[in-house]
């Protein structure tokens, strides 16, 4: 959790587009929270929006996800349940075994072994805890930048998609031209987009 000690260095997003209603907003990260895993549903993974002063807590207002006027802070929690495979195989062939031994075959078909793999996994899941993982979030609403914390390939997909299902908005990474694009007019940020790549060659190099 880097967004309250600093222990983690965030990653440095750009926000396309800007928040016309936050009450309408308001419900789409509730809509977005996050959800405990379901054993029974055969699902391994669960993510969703949670507070940042705790990540038990998804229910949500305006005064606590804002931190000021202009600071909006989220924590994405991302629950998994992961069974190591070996363990997997080795419960897998003992009840191959045993139904061999109640059924008097000598072999079971494919289906009948896919079917006692997914009463298994069914089983090892509902007695194994959730992984948990948060990434906090810090949003600057007036100059539309976005800190995460988190850097995996996949997990910023997931926080991309996630953020822009929950804001409408797109977050782009960093670049000289979203860097000059906060200090220029809209006019000289279009202007800017027409410069070739030589422009910013220095000829003399």
């Amino acid at each position: 959790m880097g967004a309250l000690n600093g222990r983690i260095s965030p990653l440095a997003l750009s926000v396309v587009g800007e928040v016309e209603d936050w009450k309408k907003a308001l419900g789409e990260i509730t809509r977005h929270r996050f959800q405990p895993l379901d054993p029974k549903s055969g699902r391994q993974q669960s993510y969703g929006w949670v507070l940042l002063s705790d990540p038990f807590d998804n229910e949500f207002s305006l005064t606590n996800i804002f931190y000021g006027e202009h600071l909006v802070g989220l924590t994405l929690r991302v629950d998994a349940i992961t069974v190591p495979a070996s363990q997997v195989k080795l419960h897998l062939a003992r009840r191959v075994r045993q139904e061999l031994r109640q059924s008097g075959k000598e072999s079971l078909p494919k289906a009948e072994i896919s079917r006692l793999k997914e009463d298994l996994l069914t089983d090892l899941m509902a007695r194994s805890l959730p992984s948990i993982k948060l990434h906090e979030m810090v949003f600057n609403t007036r100059k539309n930048r976005v800190w995460f914390f988190g850097k995996a390939k996949g997990l910023v997909m997931t926080f991309a998609e996630l953020f822009h299902e929950t804001f409408g908005l797109t977050v782009v990474p960093d670049s000289p031209f979203t860097a000059a694009r906060d200090v220029l007019t809209p006019e000289g940020a279009e202007k800017l987009l027409e410069l070739g790549e030589a422009g910013f060659v220095n000829p003399e190099a």
